[in-house]
Formats: structure tokens, C-alpha cells, sequence
């Protein structure tokens, strides 16, 4: 099948201001007043590169006054440590033992981790995970003493499809290139996400005892879902992704937000997922900002 290149120009400032009357519809992530927008290349090669290992992503559920959250942390950090470069993660500071009080120096909170927990199903108990979106029969949460077993079944997996990021700044403005090359045919219907996080951050955390680290140093904290909870569809108009096929999509002025402590900190995470009536994810890869 030959695919011919094409440029396809998608403005989301646009598709938010017609849905501004309506909640339900306005991207999580998007600052009202913040033109996002992105450009998509498509074509095929003839020689195709070897396949990426498939990487695994967690949405952990987390909270400053969750007891057992701290624990959370080292065993998902254990299964990074014991599976190299295979596992990413955000951390998800959603409503529940969230609460912001003093002493603490930071809010953790924010709409887009309140909007995310509710998409897969509503704010758990807490440590919990989303792992790959994949439902467990009764949600998408699992149990920390399940990520273990999980991560062991997922990483016998392949993904048929290579992600590779590239990002360069423009004043306070970032854009990302994120380079889609199917390494096998695929025939979901398919999106790109994409997170914007921020590590080492130094507050507190409560601990079981009425113990208090005020020093305690959050990673992964999830600080702003750029793109609709659903992701951005691609290649909508080919039932099938042949292998060979290349998408190039270029988001331009991607802003962080006033949350962020230190932008040397930040990544933004990208993944490619499913859309209808899977939400897995297939394959996520995260740059460093410059």
C-alpha cells in the first residue's frame, strides 16, 4: 500500500472554543487562553527499523496524607530498578488525602489528576495504579501487591510500533516532535497522549505512626495532561497501520504551567493508546525538557 505524504493541520484552540459552553468536552490539561496545535507528516518506508522494546506505564494514585502511599512509591521504583528502562510512570495527585495544609510548601492537586482518575472510573483507594490502562474485570486500578504480577505479564509483550521523541523550546513555549513507525500491521484505531511531570520535589509526606518527612522527595508528579484525556486520533482514514508507516506529529507552543518548581525537572511523557472501547496503552516513551 503506498501512502502519500500529507500535511494535516489541527488547532485545538478552535475545537475548545466551540465546547467552552460545555464541561464535559474541554480537553483536560488545556489553558483556554494557550493556542496548542500540531501538524501531522505521514508516509512509508521501505526498510524498517528493529522494534522497540515495549514499555509499560503506571498511573500511580498517590496523596501527601496517604499513609501507605510512601511504600507505593518504593515498590513501583523496586520494579523500575529490577526491569531497566521498561517502566515509566506518572504520579497522580488526585482530591482523595490530598488535602493541601500547612506545613506543606506545595499543592500537589490539580484538576487534570482529578479529571484523569475519574476517566478510568473514579478516584481509588490509594496506593493503586492504572497499569497500561488495561481493565481488570472491574476497573482499571490495581492493588500494588498486583503490580508485580502484572509487570511480569507485560513485559512479555511486543509493541508494534516504535515511539521517538524530539523536543526544542521557544521562549517559555516547547514543542515536541513525536515520531510514530509501525514495526508491525495494526488495526486499532489509535491516539497519541501526552503528560507533562515533574520530579524531585522536596515536602512533605505522611507516613503510618503520625510520622511527618518534610523532607520527603515526590517524582513523577503529574502536572499537566497537554492533550485530551483520550488522546489526539491519527491516521483515522487507514483501517489498517501497515507496517512501514511513519506518522510525524509536531505540537507546538506547549506552555508549562505556574505550578511547576523547576523546569529542569520536567518531561513530558508520550504514549499511543487505543480508542473506543479499549483505552490500553501500547507503548509510551518520555524526553527531558531542554
Amino acid at each position: 500500500m503506498t501512502f502519500n505524504s500529507k500535511i494535516i493541520l489541527g488547532t485545538l484552540l478552535i475545537a475548545i472554543l466551540f465546547a467552552a459552553c460545555t464541561k464535559e468536552q474541554v480537553p483536560a490539561g488545556l489553558i483556554l487562553n494557550q493556542t496548542i496545535s500540531f501538524t501531522d507528516t505521514t508516509y512509508t518506508i521501505s526498510q524498517t527499523p528493529a522494534a522497540q522494546e515495549k514499555v509499560i506505564f503506571f498511573e500511580e494514585a498517590t496523596g501527601v496524607h496517604c499513609l501507605n502511599c510512601p511504600a507505593g512509591a518504593a515498590a513501583l521504583q523496586a520494579l523500575k530498578v529490577a526491569n531497566p528502562n521498561r517502566i515509566l510512570s506518572a504520579a497522580v495527585y488526585s482530591k482523595f488525602l490530598n488535602e493541601f495544609q500547612s506545613p506543606a510548601k506545595y499543592n500537589f492537586n490539580s484538576q487534570d489528576a482529578q479529571d484523569l482518575v475519574e476517566f478510568l472510573g473514579g478516584d481509588p483507594s490509594k496506593p493503586f495504579a492504572a497499569i497500561d490502562r488495561i481493565n481488570n474485570g472491574s476497573g482499571y486500578f490495581y492493588d500494588r501487591n498486583d503490580w508485580s504480577t502484572m509487570v511480569a505479564n507485560l513485559l512479555t509483550k511486543s509493541t508494534p510500533l516504535n515511539i521517538d521523541l524530539s523536543v526544542t523550546s521557544f521562549t517559555e513555549y516547547y514543542n515536541l516532535n513525536a515520531k510514530i513507525t509501525f514495526t508491525e500491521n495494526i488495526k486499532q484505531d489509535l491516539a497519541i497522549s501526552i503528560f507533562l511531570i515533574e520530579d524531585s520535589v522536596k515536602d512533605l509526606q505522611y507516613f503510618p505512626s503520625s510520622v511527618i518527612d518534610t523532607n520527603y522527595i515526590h517524582n513523577h508528579i503529574l502536572r499537566k495532561i497537554v492533550t485530551p484525556l483520550t488522546g489526539i486520533s491519527f491516521l483515522q482514514d487507514a483501517s489498517t497501520k501497515y507496517k512501514g508507516m511513519v506518522l510525524e506529529r509536531r505540537f507546538t507552543n506547549i506552555r508549562i504551567p505556574n505550578t511547576i518548581i523547576d523546569k529542569k525537572h520536567c518531561k513530558l511523557v508520550c504514549f499511543v493508546n487505543k480508542v473506543g472501547t479499549s483505552k490500553e496503552i501500547i507503548h509510551v516513551q518520555e524526553i527531558d525538557l531542554p
